[in-house]
Order: structure tokens, then sequence, then C-alpha cells
């Protein structure tokens, strides 16, 4: 998404920014962090899928697509970061040239990722509400239509903000991505906890339960609760962007200052948590992680011994 002002030219000019040293080295630090292991950790999650038999399921390839869309924002984004925060902080330099192509990939990557959890989350419900019919349909066409909506959206935007003249308010075109995914995310969230709270009913009304409905209960909340963490955890990463840059219709805090490098820094940090979230609660990622990781030790040791 993109995270300036809808008028940023009037706010940059060269040479006219500048952080306080501390903020600055500390800012350099959290994001050289975030860069380092959201790599690793989104690289970890495509290999697992790719390589595992029991991840490659039409489900997972969604967070597969989802995590090369966190690894623009790890291998690209935050060393664009990381430079101009070097630039600001001891040159007094705003980076206008490095600014703009971070905003053009950030507003790629930002809006790809809240699409594609509006993907997941229809996925999820459809898991949850009509599990026969749910691997048929990714199979045949679903997961197809997910994965090219899942980009052509967050292609569309940093294309339509090139395009437009500069007197057309660009930031809200991410904006705009960004409130339907939201929307989208929000509505079928709320369709799977109805669905779990009539099937909790249902439950508790059959006597004997048999093993089969006390398992199946069991997973659907599990599902549940796993998207309910990655949504509060997307949600408390990029609503204080989203707060600070459009509440007012204008932008709340200095383009380029410590306080919008922090909620930038904030936001960014989202593209590396996925891979906490499906290590803590997915046992087949959690397995997965761990066979690649003893692989990766065996060869090394292999290479070093040599």
């Amino acid at each position: 998404m993109n995270q300036t002002s809808s008028n940023p030219s009037t706010n940059l000019s060269q040479g006219g920014c500048s952080l306080p040293v501390a903020h600055g080295v500390a800012l350099i630090t959290a994001n050289t962090s975030v860069g380092v292991f959201g790599t690793f950790g989104n690289l970890l999650v495509c290999v697992a899928v790719v390589t595992n038999s029991r991840l490659r399921r039409a489900s997972n390839y969604l967070l597969f697509s989802l995590a090369i869309a966190d690894l623009i924002v790890t291998m690209i984004c935050e060393p664009l970061v990381v430079v101009i925060l070097g630039k600001i902080t001891f040159s007094n330099d705003c980076a206008t040239n490095l600014e703009h192509a971070y905003k053009m990939l950030s507003s790629l990557s930002g809006s790809a990722s809240v699409v594609h959890m509006a993907a997941i989350s229809v996925d999820r419900f459809l898991v949850v509400r009509l599990p026969l019919c749910h691997e048929i349909f990714m199979e045949k066409f679903g997961l197809k239509i997910m994965l090219i909506a899942s980009w052509a959206f967050p292609v569309t935007v940093p294309i339509l903000s090139a395009v437009l003249p500069d007197s057309f308010p660009k930031a809200f075109l991410g904006l705009a991505t960004f409130a339907l995914s939201y929307a989208i995310i929000m509505v079928f969230y709320a369709l799977i906890v109805a669905f779990l709270i009539k099937l909790r009913k249902e439950r508790n009304q059959q006597t004997p339960r048999t093993l089969s409905v006390q398992i199946n209960y069991r997973v659907e909340i599990h599902v549940a609760f796993t998207l309910a963490i990655v949504i509060g955890v997307f949600t408390l990463c990029w609503f204080p962007l989203v707060i600070a840059l459009f509440a007012a219709g204008k932008s709340l805090v200095k383009p380029q200052g410590a306080a919008h490098m922090w909620i930038r820094t904030v936001a960014l940090s989202n593209s590396a948590m996925n891979f906490l979230i499906y290590s803590l609660r997915i046992a087949d990622f959690r397995q997965a992680y761990g066979a690649i990781c003893r692989k990766m030790c065996s060869l090394a040791g292999k290479k070093y011994r040599r």
C-alpha cells in the first residue's frame, strides 16, 4: 500500500530530511533484522510447500503465494528502507529516487498481502462450511481464480498510480484496495465464527457425540483461531500506518520523520510474522521446517568436513 501522503513531492526535498542518530541506528537495526529473519522464514515456507507432499494442497499454495509477496518486502523493500534511513540519518538526504522506488514496491507488496489474506479467508470459509465441495472447487478453477486475483489487483494499483495525473489522489488507490480486502476478511471470518457457533450447538445436542464430530469441531476451531491470529497481527501492524496517513485525509505524521519511520517499520515487520504463526499453529509446517533445517545443517557439515 502506498505509504505517503497524496502529494509527497511537496513534503520532501533533496537535503531537507533528517533523523536523530539514535532513532536512525535503531531503525536501521530493526529493519535489517526484519529483512534477514523474514527472508529466511518466507523462503522456508516456500521450500516447505514445494518439497513436502503433505503441504502440497490447494490452500497452502495461497500461503506460498503470500510468502512471495512477503519476500518482496523482506528482500527488496527492507534493504531500500535501510539505505534510505542511512541517507536521512547520516547525510540529511531524503533519497528521493529510492523513496519513489520503495513506494511503488511497497504499494505492490502491501496490497498483495491484504488481498491474499482476503483470498485465504474465503478459502478457510469454504473449508469449514463446504469441506466436501472445497477440494473439487479449488482443484478445478478456485485456486487459479484466487491466485490471479491476488496479484492482478495489487499490480493494478502501481500501474494506475504511474498513469493517472498528479492531481488525482493516488494514495487512496492503495487505501481502497486495503479497505475492500479487509472488509472481505471481516465478513468471511464472521461467517466462519457464526457457522462454528451453530456447529457447537448441534454438537452439544447430539447424544452420544461421535468421535468424528468431536475431532471435526476441534479442527475447525483450530482453523478459525489460526486465522484470527493472522488477522489480528496484520491489523496491529498495519492499522497504525493507515490511521497516521489517512485518518484525517492527510498525513498526521511528518513524512520521513522518526514517527513515520517507526510506524512504517512496524507495518513492514508483518511480512516476517506469518512464518512464526505457521510454525506455532500448524504441525505439518513445523515438521517440514525441521526437516529442511536438518538437511541444511547436514549439507553444511559435509562441506565443512571437506
